[in-house]
């Protein structure tokens, strides 16, 4: 007579070595994918667009016109992309942005390109997916990928994937996000066999702007030579915060326009710090615009949209373009004292980002008239790095001069300039200013 207990404990280990092997087998893949990514800092990465050369071309000449640089040869492969960095208090964060790639190759390496300042989440570079729709990866793309670079863009903290309050205008805090992107950028090219040459370039507009000049910072500072620098061309942002930003934002009278930007770029401020530091936004702004701020900022409403809110707002309340007639009384004080005793102001001051002497060559591109970014950051950073000694061979400027353009419709021009600078250095640009 047979043991059937026997079969049944024959059967148990058996079974037992099927599910241990099956284990094993998921551990080992489980830490390969995880040693792949431990170096370079990518978690994870999706192609989620293919543009022709033909739809490249077409948009780029319809954007650019007759200064439209050279014709896509191949076509370009879109990645959203998430990897690590950190958050706004620096504790490790996992966050997302856009890398954009040549099929042919990308010989002349990478471009980091930092977006200007956006609330609404589908307007971040990781949702672009190739689409002719006039946003900044839109013309980040179109400026860079036909000359034999890659792009790398970030979403910041607190936008695209990253959930919490968005820093702002804390260019300093959001520069990792895009230096932390510049190792799993190289790691994309590197899984779809697309050679990215090692020269590093850094540029961005608006806050992107102000962010790229504190990332090269930050770059200079690491030593890593994986970092190292090949130009920079910040354009249009915000580097002195705490005094050409501070007093452009208190200028009295305003039109409507202006005071409405005023206030919708203040919001912005002032949400971050009543999102991650649970301050109130009463403490900022008189009540009924607060209310507006709290139920418009967070990613949800269209830019436009807020400021159409905004505005509303300011008619109802009787605020006669008067940036005076909304905040409170003692954020007003604090402001106009430069009181680094308000977080508000204290943000300001910790992330000026002009007061430093660049080793990287760098083109300082903006505006003439800027009405949303004084042109006076420039002018400041500019003359604060001369007097620092960084000389001509080392910092140049470059004036855009066209009154039919304002501070969104420049980005166009502003990146062109960029893609002469990283084509051709300083010999490069067209109408390079001479001081």
């Amino acid at each position: 007579m047979t043991n059937p207990g026997g079969k049944i404990q024959m059967n148990a280990r058996g079974s037992l070595k099927r599910v241990n092997a099956v284990l094993c087998v998921v551990l080992t893949v489980a830490v390969s994918i995880l040693a792949q990514g431990a170096g370079n800092g990518l978690v994870a990465s999706q192609k989620t667009a293919t543009i022709t050369a033909a739809q490249f071309n077409k948009r780029m000449n319809a954007v650019y016109g007759s200064s439209a640089p050279e014709q896509l040869r191949g076509s370009l492969n879109l990645y959203k992309v998430t990897y690590r960095s950190r958050d706004a208090i620096g504790k490790n964060a996992v966050l997302s942005g856009l890398v954009i790639v040549p099929a042919n190759g990308a010989p002349n390496g990478l471009v980091v390109f930092n977006h200007g300042t956006t609330v609404y989440n589908n307007n971040m570079p990781s949702r672009f997916v190739g689409a002719a729709n006039g946003t900044e990866p839109e013309t980040a793309m179109l400026a860079f990928a036909s000359g034999g670079y890659a792009i790398a863009m970030p979403d910041y903290i607190g936008q695209g994937d990253h959930t919490g309050g968005h820093p702002y205008p804390a260019s300093a805090v959001n520069s990792h996000a895009g230096m932390d992107l510049i190792k799993p950028a190289r790691a994309i090219g590197r899984r779809n066999n697309v050679d990215i040459g090692s020269s590093l370039y850094v540029t961005g507009y608006s806050e992107g702007g102000a962010v790229a000049m504190a990332q090269l910072r930050e770059i200079e500072r690491s030593n890593d030579p994986a970092y190292r620098v090949t130009a920079a061309a910040p354009a249009s942002g915000p580097y002195d915060l705490s005094g050409s930003t501070r007093e452009f934002m208190l200028e009295q009278p305003t039109n409507q326009t202006g005071f409405v930007i005023r206030t919708y770029l203040l919001g912005d401020l002032v949400y971050f710090l009543h999102k991650n530091k649970g301050l109130k936004i009463t403490d900022y702004f008189k009540p009924s615009m607060a209310f507006t701020i709290n139920n418009a900022y967070g990613g949800k409403v269209k830019d436009e949209d807020i400021i159409k809110r905004i505005g509303v707002t300011a008619l109802l309340i009787r605020s006669k373009n008067n940036i005076f007639n909304i905040i409170t009384p003692s954020f007003k004080r604090a402001i106009e004292t430069m009181d680094t005793r308000n977080p508000a102001v204290k943000l300001l001051k910790d992330n000026d980002c002009h007061d430093w002497s660049p080793r990287t060559k760098m083109l300082l591109i903006n505006l003439d008239g800027d009405a949303i970014v004084s042109p006076k950051n420039t002018q400041v950073a500019f003359q604060t790095m001369r007097r620092r000694g960084v000389g001509r061979d080392s910092l140049r400027r470059a004036i855009i001069r066209d009154s039919s353009l304002n501070h969104v419709t420049a980005v166009p021009s502003a990146m062109l300039k960029a893609r002469q600078f990283f084509d051709g250095g300083y010999q490069g640009v067209r109408d390079l200013d001479e001081n």
